[in-house]
Order: C-alpha cells, then structure tokens, then sequence
C-alpha cells in the first residue's frame, strides 16, 4: 500500500521487488486529507485510546487491501510503503508458499524493536527461517501475509475503526506466527535504533478523543480483557523476548505499499 504522491518511496519498491524477482503490484492508500472532521470523531467514538486522522486512514487502506485479497481468493503478502526486505526474503516466502496452513494462519514477516511473547518453540524452519507463534504483538502491520478467508473475517470484525496495529494480530480466532529472523524491517528502525519516539505517532492536525467518558472506559476495559488473555497464553505456553533480526542481510539503497502475491 502506498499513497500515490510518494513517488520516491514506490520507486524504491520498485527496485526492490524487480531485484528480488517477485511480482507486485500498488495500491493506492487511503488519503487522510480526504477524511472529515466528523469521519474523524466517528472513528475516534470506537477506539479509548486518541485518534489521529493518520490512523483512520492507515485502517482504510488496509481494509480496501483485504477486499482485494478476498475478490483474487489468493493468500497475498501486504506491505506498507517503508518496508525493506531482507536477501533472504523470498527464501521466507517460499516456504510459507510450500505449506498447507489452515485458513486462520496469519505470518508477520515484520521486525519491531519492542518484546513480543512467543512459543518457546517454533512450529516450523527451512534451515534459515523459522515461524513461531505469537501470543503478543501490539505494533507492526508493514509486512504480512494473509489468506481470503482470514480478509475476509478481518473484514466482519473492523466495521468500526480501530487501531490497526494493536487490533489485527489480537483476534481470538487468529493464529499469528512470526517470521524469524525477521525479513522485514521499517526503514526508521534499520540502523538499529530501538528509540521508543520512533513510535510516537504524528499527525497533521488534532486528535481525536470518544464523546461519550462511559464509553472510553467501557472500550478499555474490553481492550485490557484482550490483553489478560494474551499474558495469560503467553505464561502458559510462551516466553517475552525481543524478535530476531539479521540486520546484514539488510541493503538499503534508497528511500522507501506494494501488495505481492505470496
């Protein structure tokens, strides 16, 4: 996914993708210009946490990529338009592509500096990269591969906004697995910076807070319901440590969403 007026950034997909064989294709992001401010606040009424415009439309884009995914019926890979793939990135996708995984199968290809709670084991490896499961992840959406099936139950489940990131990879039905060593990283992060600004999100212009207090609090409570269920998975069957990442394997040449079939 990309906004068409980042003409830099998908030249560098272009390149990228060109070098590493893979077939691709650009689908133009949701505009945030184009939201209201009543758009806004409407969105802002589902969600406890503030909401930027930015936001709203990071979750549009990736709802018009889902109903792609399902009208093609073929699992496909989304990246957003930051993304850098590792050398060893197709050697990731093609073992996925080699599996037989259930509909409900989700893989973040994604490396984000912050700890995650995963199986103590992986499920799988190829001799390079292995997929492990998660229990928790709350950020990172520029790299991951998904299944009609799984789009379209995404699809049901955001008929209200939400914060993308710290919703999709939460589902009670989903099973998320993490690429190890991560063959996706956001450009910000590539020099190896864990500097927790970096996730601090900008917008360009107010943010938007729900109307109702009861409501808020309401939706927290929900969200933090989400998270006890998590931990407690993670406790049983998992352990927190930060993600694997072969940052040589990394060669950046320009600045840097494109959707590829996986």
């Amino acid at each position: 996914m990309s906004r068409k007026a980042e003409e830099k950034r998908r030249e560098f997909q272009s390149r990228q993708m060109q070098k590493l064989g893979l077939d691709f294709e650009f689908l133009d992001a949701f505009e945030a210009r184009d939201l209201s401010v009543e758009e806004c606040q409407k969105a802002a009424n589902t969600w406890p946490s503030p909401t930027l415009r930015e936001d709203v439309a990071c979750f549009t884009s990736h709802r018009m990529a889902w109903k792609v995914i399902v009208e093609r019926n073929e699992r496909t890979l989304i990246l957003e338009d930051d993304a850098v793939l590792s050398e060893n990135f197709t050697d990731a996708i093609r073992s996925i592509k080699a599996r037989g995984d259930s509909w409900d199968r989700v893989y973040d290809l994604e490396f984000a500096p912050r700890p995650h709670i995963l199986a103590r084991s992986p499920v799988w490896t190829d001799g390079i990269h292995r997929a492990t499961r998660v229990f928790q992840n709350r950020v990172g959406t520029a790299g991951y591969i998904i299944g009609p099936r799984a789009a379209a139950k995404m699809l049901e489940d955001t008929k209200n906004y939400a914060l993308i990131d710290a919703y999709f990879w939460h589902r009670a039905w989903l099973k998320a697995y993490q690429i190890e060593p991560a063959p996706v990283v956001q450009m910000q992060f590539l020099d190896g910076s864990a500097d927790r600004s970096a996730f601090v999100r900008k917008s360009i212009d107010r943010a938007f807070t729900p109307q109702s207090r009861l409501r808020k609090n309401l939706l927290r409570l929900w969200l933090e319901g989400i998270k006890a269920r998590n931990l407690v998975r993670g406790w049983l069957g998992g352990e927190t440590r930060p993600l694997q990442i072969d940052r040589a394997s990394f060669v950046s040449d320009a600045e840097p969403a494109a959707t590829a079939s996986a």
